[in-house]
């Protein structure tokens, strides 16, 4: 079983973890504003910023894939939204709206879960506490 979550971003929420991770990272700024944000779907996403200069010149930068994506993630972790480790993170474009997506596998063995009553009876003579299951809990209610 596998689940996926989706994470659309506006251009200003782009636009804002772009520089809050080169800031961080003490990677060169651009200089000016940004006027405008473009994708380009291809093999890899690519994110351009259409940037004005205080002297009125005009310049394009260029982001790739892995870039864009490790500052949505940044972004995200800073604003507390929970993204799994374990996980496979995409970079797609959706209704012309930068999207995460992120992938859960869910194939792997279930973790046993030991009851503080097991470890109290397991103690008494035994090398260690003797591993149970839980027991089931029985849904009370619609």
């Amino acid at each position: 079983m596998r689940e996926l979550r989706c994470l659309v971003f506006t251009e200003q929420e782009v636009v804002k973890a772009i520089l809050d991770r080169r800031r961080r990272v003490n990677e060169p700024l651009p200089t000016g504003t940004v006027d405008k944000v473009t994708y380009e779907d291809g093999d890899n996403v690519e994110t351009k910023l259409a940037i004005t200069h205080d002297d009125g010149t005009r310049e394009t930068l260029t982001l790739p894939e892995t870039e864009v994506a490790a500052a949505l993630v940044a972004h995200c972790m800073n604003r507390r939204i929970p993204l799994p480790v374990a996980s496979d993170k995409m970079l797609y474009i959706i209704n012309g709206a930068l999207t995460l997506m992120i992938t859960m596998n869910f194939n792997k063995s279930p973790r046993l879960v030991v009851t503080h009553a097991a470890t109290v009876e397991g103690a008494g003579g035994s090398s260690g506490p003797e591993l149970r299951p839980a027991p089931r809990r029985r849904r009370i209610g619609g």
